[in-house]
């Protein structure tokens, strides 16, 4: 679902009201980190997606029952994690990130079918009256692949703010602002030879407005990967720039990226 189509969703759960009175926001609005977010088996957030169109709710309690012969495990990173069942290849998993006014859950997702897993960010709604029924509304990021576009990870700084942090190849890195058809993660080929396919070469954080439907980039994050240099000598001149010109975090704002844009071309060439 287009990020555009986020408002209405989340208005029709009860948060008009923000709209209308920004000014008493925070006095009247809440906002929760992860441990507010209930417990569900990852199973069932397909079931509960497949009920999109369909606008039902679904019981997860309930739906937890028919999986409980699957195990769910906690990973390290604090994302529940269980298999498909047997004779369906992959993996279903999510990662909370938070609530908002305690009438909508916001979940980082893991979707693991025949191929690589995919990550979006689930939005659901809490039913009132109920203690575990949810319905789904929408998402966002969605459909991103190891580094094309793949969340890292997400998390709410306010009632009405939510920060994203996408995974990124060098070339995305290079070009993401250019809103080009050669930046778009989906022209981009998934053949074997072609590295910008899993060598990530950092984050890039996007800060979503929930109630004005406006996104900005925020920072970038740059990481170094030597593995780059044997998939594609291409990547030598971005590795050594990042390693010799950059602070040792790494995080760059906007105008420091675009510095850094203004760096590469002078020492590199032009971005291919």
């Amino acid at each position: 679902m287009e990020t555009r189509n986020i408002l209405a969703k989340l208005l029709s759960v009860g948060l008009m009201s923000m709209a209308l009175s920004p000014v008493v926001m925070s006095a009247e609005h809440s906002y929760a980190g992860p441990d507010s977010v209930a417990k569900f088996h990852p199973l069932c957030l397909d079931v509960l997606k497949q009920w999109q169109e369909d606008g039902g709710a679904v019981d997860m309690q309930s739906c937890a029952q028919q999986y409980q012969s699957t195990e769910v495990l906690e990973t390290a990173e604090g994302a529940f994690y269980a298999q498909r069942p047997k004779g369906q290849p992959g993996y279903m998993a999510y990662k909370p990130i938070g609530s908002l006014d305690n009438s909508m859950e916001l979940l980082l997702v893991y979707d693991k079918r025949l191929l690589n897993p995919i990550t979006s960010i689930y939005f659901i709604g809490k039913i009132p009256g109920t203690e575990l029924t949810r319905d789904f509304l929408t998402t966002i990021e969605e459909g991103g692949d190891r580094c094309l576009g793949g969340v890292n990870a997400a998390r709410l700084v306010s009632a009405s703010r939510l920060e994203v942090d996408v995974n990124a190849t060098v070339h995305q890195m290079l070009t993401f602002m250019d809103d080009s058809a050669s930046s778009d993660t989906s022209t981009v080929s998934f053949k074997p030879k072609n590295y910008q396919a899993y060598a990530c070469a950092g984050t890039i954080t996007k800060s979503y407005d929930l109630l004005t439907n406006n996104m900005h980039y925020s920072k970038v994050s740059f990481t170094r990967d030597e593995s780059r240099k044997v998939i594609d000598k291409s990547a030598r001149c971005y590795d050594k720039l990042v390693a010799e010109n950059l602070s040792e975090q790494k995080v760059l704002n906007m105008t420091e990226y675009a510095q850094f844009l203004v760096d590469y071309k002078n020492s590199c060439g032009a971005v291919k």
